[in-house]
């Protein structure tokens, strides 16, 4: 069930596990000897709200991460909607209502459905502008919305706003740029400027999801005796894509 968690990520699920079993133990003792005092018995109630909370948080980011997954590993919408959706069935306390637009426009841009991906971002523009990290989020998946339904002008006015984000000391680095000047040059119809941008995109730290849009786009517009490399390192990813488990 966790075979494709990190180390990491196994170990603190472990951790948070005993942790929520020693206080478990711990408000169960409470419960058995308490005096009947008022203190004992609210430290039993408010115990046993928080071990409920504890458990369904850790229930709901497993599941976060599996929707996750199967969106950026698996590249299987399908599937990651389905998780998602249940998830969200149980999050009463709403620690994950925020994040819907956002997945839901990743799995937008990934179904090819650009103004499906379009509606969201501006249903949901306030949340998308809170800080200058969700600000370039929101650029990034608008100019490849944009890309998909060719409205090339508007992705000229978004890249100027990309291009003010750059120019700051403190620049979020959720995105190479690289990726982001290689739409733009697309969008302007300078095939070998994109190529050359989006073959300085580093791959390495990238999940397959990411890898894929770069390769596709390298396809694209790569010379035509360069494109057989591109599209084996596509089978690669395909390959190793449709092994994971």
């Amino acid at each position: 069930m966790l075979r494709h968690y990190s180390f990491k990520q196994k170990a603190m699920m472990v951790i948070n596990l005993i942790f929520c079993i020693l206080f478990a133990v711990m408000v169960i003792y409470a419960a058995i000897h308490n005096g009947g005092d008022l203190s004992s018995i609210l430290f039993v109630i408010v115990g046993l709200v928080c071990l409920v909370f504890g458990i369904l948080s850790e229930y709901l980011k497993y599941q976060y991460n599996e929707a996750l997954w199967y969106l950026n590993f698996k590249l299987d919408t399908k599937k990651a909607k389905e998780i998602y959706e249940n998830m969200l069935q149980k999050d009463i306390f709403g620690m994950y209502k925020n994040d819907r637009a956002l997945f839901d426009v990743m799995v937008a841009i990934e179904e090819k459905d650009g103004n499906r991906a379009l509606k969201i971002i501006e249903e949901n523009e306030k949340k998308f502008n809170s800080n200058v990290e969700t600000l370039l989020i929101r650029l990034y998946y608008e100019m490849r919305a944009c890309l998909l339904t060719g409205k090339d002008k508007k992705i000229n006015e978004l890249y100027n706003d990309v291009k003010n984000i750059e120019k700051m000391k403190k620049r979020p680095k959720i995105f190479q740029y690289d990726e982001l000047d290689g739409i733009y040059e697309r969008a302007r119809k300078n095939r070998s400027l994109a190529f050359e941008h989006f073959q300085k995109v580093n791959t390495a730290y990238m999940n397959p999801k990411e890898t894929k849009f770069i390769l596709e786009n390298l396809i694209l517009l790569a010379p035509a005796e360069q494109k057989a490399y591109y599209q084996e390192d596509m089978k690669r990813l395909e390959g190793l894509i449709n092994e994971s488990k």
